[in-house]
């Protein structure tokens, strides 16, 4: 059932910004966002970030979207792993990161707001991400940053339900989270590590794995986690996503089925 009431609350409240600038990661919940201020006639600028800890692949279908559908942007491009706190991969590696991420944004839109009243920075963070551990929500705090879905109380589930409702393509979407997520606590990726993974999961995906990632655990050793609902896909080309590994140099990974794939290593 889509809830009306939220979207319109939704809308009020981004009118009401004064030049907002998006964080636009090009997530189901920044597209959801850029989506309802572009068809709400609001005059925004989405901001992607790219660097090492951002998939290519992600990062060219967020600036095509956002070129299909006339949206202003800018792109920059940050290295998270030349930041000693983030480097270190302990649990306040997103805190970290996201400081570095949104103070470089903030510093953006005040250079080009100039003086008076400065642009309004939103972030697509929704309901369901306040009841998880996310370290990154302390610096969006401490920021100023605003976030329109937690503040109008649309979960994830809501976000795609209203994302199909108003005509929003691809609003399955999976969750994409940067690279340094397949890393366990303490481990200490590097660039050619990342790329590594990287590669890999784009060359499962030509099977129809969707829901997955590549992860690297605190021994060293390597996982392969897929959702169970793509088990059927992983049985159909076993022999197959083991010979892809093993060329992209995972080749004793273990591979897990699980019910629920991100936040694997706070759950640990």
């Amino acid at each position: 059932m889509v809830n009306t009431a939220k979207l319109e609350a939704l809308e009020s409240k981004l009118k009401g910004f004064f030049s907002p600038v998006l964080a636009f990661s090009g997530g189901v919940d920044s597209r959801f966002l850029a989506h309802v201020m572009h068809r709400a006639e609001i005059d925004f600028m989405a901001v992607h970030i790219t660097g090492e800890h951002v998939p290519r692949a992600e990062s060219a279908k967020a600036l095509n979207w956002l070129q299909t559908h006339d949206i202003p942007y800018q792109a920059l491009r940050l290295s998270p792993l030349s930041v000693p706190e983030i480097a270190a991969n302990d649990k306040s590696r997103c805190y970290h990161c996201k400081r570095l991420l949104f103070s470089t944004i903030k510093e953006m839109a005040q250079v080009n707001g100039g003086e008076g009243e400065q642009p309004v920075i939103i972030d697509g963070t929704n309901a369901s991400d306040l009841g998880e551990y996310r370290p990154g929500l302390k610096a969006l705090e401490e920021l100023g940053i605003v976030s329109p879905l937690a503040l109008c109380s649309i979960t994830k589930d809501e976000v795609r339900t209203l994302a199909v409702a108003t005509g929003m393509e691809h609003a399955d979407q999976p969750a994409t989270p940067c690279l340094l997520t397949r890393f366990s606590y303490g481990s200490t990726p590097d660039e050619q590590l990342l790329q590594q993974i990287e590669d890999c999961e784009i060359a499962l995906k030509r099977y129809g794995l969707q829901n997955f990632r590549v992860r690297i655990l605190d021994d060293g050793s390597q996982l392969l986690q897929v959702s169970n609902a793509e088990k059927g896909v992983l049985l159909k080309h076993h022999e197959a996503i083991e010979g892809t590994l093993r060329s992209a140099g995972f080749e004793f990974a273990k591979i897990h089925c699980s019910e629920r794939i991100s936040g694997f290593y706070d759950r640990k």
